[in-house]
């Protein structure tokens, strides 16, 4: 046998040996693909709608002198706290007070013409049946005492207005709350029913106004007439909550320009952390979902056909389509009660596809 006939018997029994050897390897499994994951659950979510608004006193008055004078005292100071009653500036009364003299004088002086000619009246009246009179001036006495007693009423009328102005001219804080900036002094000359003395804001309780989308009217006027419209209040950073109130009243129109409903809401305010005029940021609660399967936000995925989550089923992956109800934040409500109490995938991998196999190292 030649020695090339040697070197290709022992290259076939090596292939041999080799093809025979990969008979009898196993194809290897990729390992299950580590995921993040969580359960379920059953509850209650909030559907709330940030948005921008600003407070608003309950109510605000305008201070203006009902008669003319001289400021003759200032009783208040600039931003203070006032109550109902409580005396605010007082204008010179003397000139008011001369006319309510005045008023009384003239009044007793008709009084005394009226009693006389009553008394004429009544010492005419037997006499005319006696003929003792004429009854012409029987009816001059009584039209005498007729016109006196018109002018008492007159005077009476006329002595009322004056004790009005004199009363008029101390001022008392028609409501509660927190007056302005003063910019009159005492010696100021004031004019009646033209000179604007101060403003009075009611802080307690306290307006605050809002917008919400058109498509939110219906959720608005189902909580008023529940009385259920929760609102939250932060300040301009969204850190902190200053206050929580009621949805009070809903505008009676909606804007055409911005599609757009304002509302307001009402607030105690009794720590006095709102202000009028502040603007603030605004959590409105437009319905609460009950009982309902609430899951973290990055378990829900977009498919073609609608949303869906990864549920593990025996270690794989399946896709669950479910229906979207609402979202608060990073929490979901999905219609799947046979989900309930099941793992899910949360944060699902770009490579996780339906089937894979996984490990749940983690859960949230």
């Amino acid at each position: 046998m030649t020695m090339r006939a040697v070197i290709n018997i022992l290259f076939f029994a090596t292939l041999s040996l080799t093809l025979a050897g990969c008979g009898h390897q196993t194809k290897r499994q990729p390992p299950p693909l580590a995921v993040s994951s969580t359960v379920v659950q059953r509850g209650d979510l909030p559907l709330r709608v940030q948005t921008l608004g600003q407070a608003m006193a309950s109510h605000s008055v305008t201070i203006v002198p009902q008669v003319s004078g001289i400021l003759q005292k200032v009783a208040i100071r600039s931003g203070q706290q006032v109550q109902k009653g409580q005396l605010l500036f007082v204008i010179d009364p003397a000139t008011a007070a001369a006319q309510v003299a005045q008023d009384q004088a003239n009044l007793q002086g008709e009084q005394a013409q009226e009693r006389y000619d009553r008394q004429q009246v009544n010492a005419y009246q037997p006499l005319l049946k006696k003929d003792y009179v004429t009854r012409q001036t029987f009816e001059q006495s009584q039209s005498q005492q007729q016109s006196a007693a018109a002018a008492i009423a007159a005077d009476r009328a006329a002595l009322q207005a004056a004790q009005i102005n004199l009363r008029h001219t101390q001022i008392r804080a028609p409501i509660s709350g927190v007056v302005g900036l003063l910019q009159m002094r005492s010696g100021n000359l004031v004019t009646a029913n033209t000179t604007q003395l101060l403003t009075i804001q009611q802080t307690q309780p306290m307006h605050v106004q809002f917008s919400l989308p058109e498509k939110y009217l219906g959720d608005l006027r189902q909580a008023l007439a529940a009385g259920a419209g929760k609102v939250q209040i932060w300040d301009e950073n969204h850190q902190k909550i200053l206050a929580t109130g009621l949805l009070t009243a809903i505008d009676n129109t909606v804007n055409t320009a911005s599609a757009t409903v304002t509302a307001r809401a009402t607030v105690a305010n009794q720590d006095q952390r709102l202000w009028p005029g502040e603007y603030l940021q605004i959590e409105y609660t437009a319905k609460t979902l009950r009982d309902v399967a609430v899951i973290p936000a990055t378990a829900l995925q977009q498919g073609v056909s609608g949303p869906y989550v990864y549920h593990i089923v025996k270690g794989k992956a399946q896709m669950q389509p479910v229906e979207f109800l609402g979202q608060d934040g990073n929490r979901v409500a999905v219609g799947a009660k046979g989900l309930l109490g099941e793992q899910i995938v949360v944060g699902a991998p770009a490579r996780l596809h339906p089937g894979m196999a996984v490990k749940a190292n983690s859960t949230q």
